[in-house]
């Protein structure tokens, strides 16, 4: 094997590397009056389907990796009777993070959009999500953009009593627009401008609540700068020998 292939063997393999280690593990525990969809993707974009639900009144646990450029999207809808709500805990296991669905790390956008939510993860599904997800980017949806939500009461409260596997501390959360009771959107039937989509960082910190993924490397860009620092080491080490 010459000089060249060596360097890109290492490189592919210390991209597979740090691709692995850079990838942080996380869970998420959730439910949502009425129902959900999550997804994982990129700051313009959803490219992975991870679960939906239709039940509020159990609580399911996802757990998966996630670089730190990535994002947990998740697309909700009520019925639009009684009460409505987002009640999560998020964990970065690998960083030792935990935030509540009312906490800072989490934004919310309202599409305005009727009809049936993006629920099954089909491609056109995710073309719909991404499409929306883009347009909140922009600023061009019925929230005008990424909004913050409305906290109602915690994990516990009525009407929907304590939901096992989410801690005490988290409170029920909705947008605050449509029709919605502006003081708490989670308390009597309305329409928010649905459906919603609420969305987290893998990379967000107590001190960094919503970093912008664009400023984060991704693990291929260190793959290839540690190839450069390598090649640089090859070259330097030729000339030394002449």
């Amino acid at each position: 094997m010459n000089v060249i292939s060596k360097l890109l063997f290492g490189g592919a393999m210390a991209a597979t590397c740090i691709s692995s280690a850079y990838a942080d593990a996380i869970r998420v525990s959730m439910t949502v009056d009425n129902s959900y969809a999550l997804y994982t993707g990129s700051l313009t974009n959803a490219n992975t389907f991870i679960g939906t639900d239709s039940n509020w009144q159990s609580v399911e646990t996802y757990n998966f990796n996630l670089s730190a450029g990535n994002y947990i999207y998740v697309v909700t809808s009520s019925d639009k009777e009684v009460a409505q709500g987002f009640l999560a805990q998020f964990e970065n296991l690998t960083q030792g993070y935990k935030f509540y669905s009312q906490d800072a790390q989490w934004q919310v956008m309202a599409t305005g959009l009727g009809g049936t939510a993006p629920y099954t993860g089909s491609s056109s599904d995710v073309a719909l999500l991404t499409q929306e997800i883009l347009d909140a980017n922009a600023g061009g949806n019925a929230s005008n953009g990424w909004a913050d939500f409305t906290a109602g009461a915690n994990n516990g409260a009525s009407p929907w009593g304590s939901m096992s596997g989410i801690d005490a501390a988290a409170k029920w959360v909705w947008y605050a627009g449509g029709n919605c009771n502006t003081t708490n959107p989670t308390s009597g039937g309305c329409n928010a401008g649905e459906w919603l989509v609420f969305r987290i960082a893998a990379a967000a910190t107590p001190d960094n609540p919503r970093p912008d993924s664009n400023n984060v490397p991704e693990p291929i860009s260190i793959a290839l700068l540690g190839l450069g620092l390598v090649g640089l080491v090859a070259t330097r080490r030729k000339s030394k020998v002449n």
